[in-house]
């Protein structure tokens, strides 16, 4: 027999999970009533975790960060053909800032075997590709972030500030309903609008599964950015709608 929270802890990490819980399958693995199991599903929707719908209950969108090396996984072949298109739009030579993300640890994969670039980015896993490359890398400063892998924080802003770049390559959780792409982090959000401020071209990579989803914060409106990067598999609306309002390249 569990407790009470510790079975409300194993009912939200099996959501995380599979998305979509239902009463009656919750009932039976921790042998309780289904007004137990509707009570615990209503604690957790208060808490802004989950949404409950008829029979049980869905994940909410931007409720959880996933760590990098979570999200590192997911799609992961996708990812990496927005990789392969992203490397087309840089120029030799060119100056770069890589921002957070899995896609963007794919582009840096792909760069760690090119040379003559300046790279710069916030991310400690685009940085540890990439120190094994020919090319010039400098690390932002600043606290560290778990989740993201990454480095936020005014230190990390003000050196950002001190350069000008000629592309920066953003990720993204998410743009559904939400006017441009979003982050589950204000931090992040924050460091990727400075970042966008200080380059001349501006790209998102976001693959296709993105169109469905959303995050707690907007990083900025597409008409600031030069392009997302996604795959031609993609929800055909969504991409016509962000077509109205930048450069939509697939791949």
């Amino acid at each position: 027999m569990y407790l009470v929270e510790e079975r409300r802890k194993l009912i939200l990490e099996e959501i995380i999970s599979a998305g979509t819980v239902y009463v009656s399958d919750l009932a039976k693995k921790y042998e309780v009533t289904y007004e137990t199991i509707r009570k615990d599903l209503t604690n957790l929707e208060k808490k802004g975790l989950l949404v409950k719908s008829h029979g049980g209950a869905t994940l909410r969108q931007g409720a959880i960060e996933h760590t990098f090396q979570v999200r590192e996984k997911e799609n992961s072949s996708f990812k990496q053909a927005i990789a392969r298109k992203a490397l087309e739009y840089i120029p030799p030579n060119s100056s770069m800032i890589i921002g957070t993300g899995s896609s963007n640890y794919e582009l840096a994969n792909l760069l760690c075997m090119k040379s003559g670039f300046k790279i710069f980015t916030d991310s400690l896993p685009v940085a540890s590709v990439l120190i094994e490359s020919d090319n010039q890398v400098f690390l932002f400063g600043g606290e560290l972030r778990k989740k993201s892998s990454s480095v936020f924080g005014g230190w990390a802003v003000s050196m950002i500030n001190d350069i000008s770049v000629d592309l920066c390559f953003i990720g993204t959780d998410g743009f559904s309903k939400m006017g441009g792409p979003s982050t589950p982090s204000s931090s992040d959000a924050f460091l990727d609008r400075t970042i966008i401020a200080r380059s001349e071209k501006k790209y998102i990579l976001g693959d296709y599964t993105k169109f469905q989803r959303s995050s707690l914060f907007k990083i900025c409106d597409w008409s600031e950015i030069t392009a997302l990067i996604t795959n031609e598999i993609a929800d055909k609306e969504g991409i016509a709608e962000v077509s109205t309002f930048t450069t939509v390249i697939t791949c």
